[in-house]
């Protein structure tokens, strides 16, 4: 990289950094590899970044990529040692280094096969050599309570995903609602009652931390930021999802499993951000947001209406009316699906590190305090690369509310970091797309 000035040379790599996420934002795995290969080789590249901060990069950008592929598809492809994800060309064995690192962080070592594993024990036997036999201790052990079969899969060593996945708030964030469903002290009752308290109560905290606690201005806003949508989505999940859910087989067979009065929601966090295979409460929630879908209708047949316990669009909407913000409806179906999967404490981090720009860049404590231009920008590009899709375009719109130096004309200038035309904007960005709209100007 060159230039004498550091902040310059900075600002350059952030920008290009910026660029490149929104170019690969809906990309293939395999195309993002193919431009990996090209970067790599382009000396204009490294004007602006050495190798190992492009290795760096684009490690990001395909891990991003890999997991909206899907995990299952991913240990498919693991198996056949990724022929599906690579390019054609030069640079394989650099492809299959890159793809089985990431697919170790994401799925952890591959298991070995049957015959594998009984190799490597014998040449363990071997390697260790005739060893004399320890004298047999007798102890006595406590039993151990397993988890049937269909949940063992997901439930993993005790403990070992709580502190990563529970939602722990040192302070309350500004406009959270930090009682509800799921508190330490509430005394157990029944299953029922714990499993709606402990869903309802995770989704608030992330509704929470969406939500604007300044005034809308007149704005339309997004169901997202309404301080008004969380009692909605509420009396949604508690009429149409899960009651239906608590009545299937596998939910039932889940309430029968543990001591809930002792282990309490943690458990259910535990199991519901487990993994995505085999899991209880997510593929039953999945099932039932897939159907609010419209049914299709046979081909030269009008559709049929949806099933009242199927329809929890008029609630939406009624509720929109009254409250005026944007209503969710069947596109924005995998967003309301999704809430339930993003972590708390993640977004907390994020949303506390934004503040902390703002303060650094727009009114810092002193000139030893003061934040390069742009940094604000650049720091929610870089958390919109790292969270879930259509999250860091929320942030950006609950700053404008929050924060007074993010006009109408910061926030068109934001929306340009998104893609170079209209239609590259509005399909990496759809909903900050037609927020600025109205910000009109």
């Amino acid at each position: 990289m060159t230039g004498s000035d550091p902040r310059e040379g900075a600002k350059t790599f952030e920008t290009k950094v910026a660029s490149l996420i929104a170019a690969t934002r809906h990309l293939e795995v395999p195309h993002i590899l193919m431009l990996r290969r090209m970067t790599l080789k382009d000396p204009e590249a490294r004007k602006w970044a050495n190798e190992k901060q492009l290795n760096v990069v684009f490690s990001v950008i395909l891990t991003k990529s890999i997991e909206r592929y899907g995990m299952p598809k991913l240990k498919e492809a693991r198996e056949r040692n990724f022929q599906s994800l690579l390019p054609p060309g030069d640079g394989k064995e650099e492809d299959l280094r890159v793809l089985a690192d990431i697919a170790t962080q994401l799925l952890g070592p591959p298991q070995m096969t049957e015959a594998e594993s009984a190799q490597a024990g014998f040449q363990a036997l071997l390697a260790r050599g005739a060893v004399a036999a320890p004298t047999r201790t007798i102890r006595a052990q406590a039993p151990v309570r397993e988890p049937p079969p269909l949940f063992a899969a997901q439930l993993g060593s005790a403990g070992d995903r709580m502190g990563k996945m529970m939602p722990k708030f040192q302070s309350p964030m500004p406009g959270a609602i930090t009682s509800g469903g799921n508190e330490p002290d509430k005394p157990f009752t029944d299953f029922p009652t714990l499993f709606d308290d402990t869903i309802c109560g995770y989704t608030e905290k992330i509704l929470s931390i969406f939500r604007i606690t300044q005034p809308s201005r007149g704005l339309r806003l997004p169901f997202l930021l309404a301080p008004e949508f969380g009692v909605v989505y509420r009396e949604v999940l508690t009429k149409f999802l899960l009651p239906q859910m608590r009545q299937t087989r596998h939910m039932q067979t889940l309430a029968h499993s543990y001591n809930w009065a002792e282990v309490g929601g943690e458990k259910l966090i535990e199991i519901m951000q487990g993994s995505e295979v085999n899991n209880p409460i997510l593929h039953n929630w999945d099932a039932r947001w897939a159907s609010f879908r419209a049914p299709k209708p046979a081909k030269g047949k009008k559709p049929g209406p949806q099933k009242p316990e199927d329809n929890p669009w008029p609630l939406f909407r009624e509720d929109a009316t009254r409250a005026n913000y944007e209503p969710p409806n069947e596109e924005s179906l995998i967003l309301l699906q999704d809430l339930i999967r993003f972590e708390a404490d993640v977004m907390a981090k994020c949303w506390r590190e934004l503040n902390q720009l703002y303060t650094q860049e727009f009114s810092p404590s002193g000139r030893m305090d003061q934040a390069r231009e742009g940094a604000f920008r650049d720091g929610l590009m870089k958390w919109t690369a790292k969270l879930p899709d259509y999250v860091g375009e929320h942030l950006a719109m609950k700053a404008h509310f929050e924060f007074e130096r993010l006009d109408a004309n910061w926030m068109r200038k934001l929306l340009a970091n998104f893609g170079r035309t209209d239609s590259e904007r509005r399909r990496n960005a759809p909903f900050l797309t037609e927020f600025v709209m109205q910000l009109g100007g």
